[in-house]
């Protein structure tokens, strides 16, 4: 069988793993990866590791208007539409935490209390993240913002919440660069910011005020 013929569509995967497709449409999806080729096969064993992730994790789901930019999103990364090779890696760096004396020069959002911010920067832009306090439990809330720099082009981000390896929450930032993350476990955790030509890595980002 060609091997185009053998590749199961990312979207629908994703429909196949969360139950969302009828059962003869489902027997479909599990009939054809018994013969799919090894990219789908790597697909099914990357969704798998992120549901076990996810479901034992006390966070909210994307909401259900970002579904589709996160499924486009991942196909993208599944179709290879971006080439390694042209992806630029950027590791962002801590340029100001409110718990700390505030450094020189840097835009800042008003604190107040049960609030910590951080502000980390990249090439183009700085990234400020809010970690607020719930109330009802030890768990936090993150209120994040992409802020382009002077001349730099806005972009759509897909953000991931890793702990130890493990994806523990996901979602994408809105027009206005902005994104949010409920109920997270305190701890250190690395945050990675996707876009179309450009990955920035942030770690560690300790949650906790």
């Amino acid at each position: 069988m060609p091997e185009n013929d053998r590749r199961v569509d990312f979207a629908r995967l994703v429909e196949w793993m969360e139950g969302r497709l009828p059962v003869g449409e489902a027997r479909t999806v599990e009939e054809a990866l018994a013969g799919a080729d090894s990219a789908t096969l790597a697909d099914v064993a990357w969704l798998r590791k992120f549901h076990e992730a996810t479901g034992s994790a006390i966070i909210e789901s994307p909401p259900r208007e970002l579904t589709g930019a996160l499924v486009e999103t991942f196909e993208a990364h599944a179709g290879g539409r971006r080439a390694p090779g042209l992806v630029k890696r950027v590791l962002a760096g801590l340029s100001f935490d409110s718990n700390l004396q505030p450094a020189a020069g840097l835009r800042a959002v008003g604190g107040q209390q049960s609030r910590r911010q951080l502000i980390y920067r990249a090439n183009t832009f700085d990234l400020a993240v809010n970690i607020l306090a719930r109330g009802s439990d030890n768990n936090l809330d993150l209120d994040g913002q992409v802020l382009p720099r002077e001349g730099a082009e806005p972009e759509l981000f897909s953000v991931q919440l890793l702990r130890e390896g493990s994806q523990l929450a996901l979602t994408v930032t809105d027009d206005l660069g902005s994104f949010a993350m409920r109920n997270v476990p305190p701890g250190h955790y690395e945050l990675v910011l996707s876009a179309e030509k450009v990955e920035v890595f942030i770690l560690p980002v300790e949650v906790g005020l």
